[in-house]
């Protein structure tokens, strides 16, 4: 793949993340502030849930998408083959069992909320989403040099 394909992607990627992260911390809060709501607050509360959760998809989509294109279309081959790769194998398990399941179950909620099936948002969601993101991070600057031979 050209470099410049590769900058494109890693451009989209950022930009789909930060989208994608930031909607989901902004679906988490509401749905904590839609529990407490007074009821004439509810249909409001939810249109504005679910008009977030339509965008923190579309931007999941494309973090997901630019991110397994550069994975695949790596200059030198596939980079979950290559040596010292194994941060990626954590992050991208990492991002399959925290964010996924913190995506999947907001927009569960969403739909109950909708159905005026109002409950708390559980504290531990926001738990994993947090450490998720953080040994996210972590494994991107640190995980090269951290796995790195030699």
């Amino acid at each position: 793949m050209d470099l410049k394909i590769l900058l494109w992607l890693k451009a989209g990627h950022l930009i789909s993340l930060f989208l994608w992260v930031g909607g989901l911390f902004a679906i988490y809060w509401m749905l904590r502030l839609h529990a407490h709501a007074p009821k004439d607050a509810h249909e409001k509360l939810t249109l504005m849930e679910r008009s977030i959760a339509l965008a923190t998809d579309i931007a999941a989509a494309v973090a997901m998408g630019t991110g397994l294109a550069m994975v695949f279309g790596y200059p030198g081959g596939n980079l979950l083959g290559q040596p010292g790769a194994g941060w990626l194998h954590i992050k991208l398990a990492v991002v399959v069992l925290g964010v996924l399941p913190v995506h999947g179950m907001l927009r569960a909620k969403i739909k109950k909320f909708g159905m005026g099936q109002i409950a708390p948002v559980p504290q531990w969601l926001w738990s994993l989403f947090l450490v998720s993101i953080t040994v996210i991070v972590i494994l991107v600057f640190r995980g090269p040099l951290m796995f790195a031979k030699g």
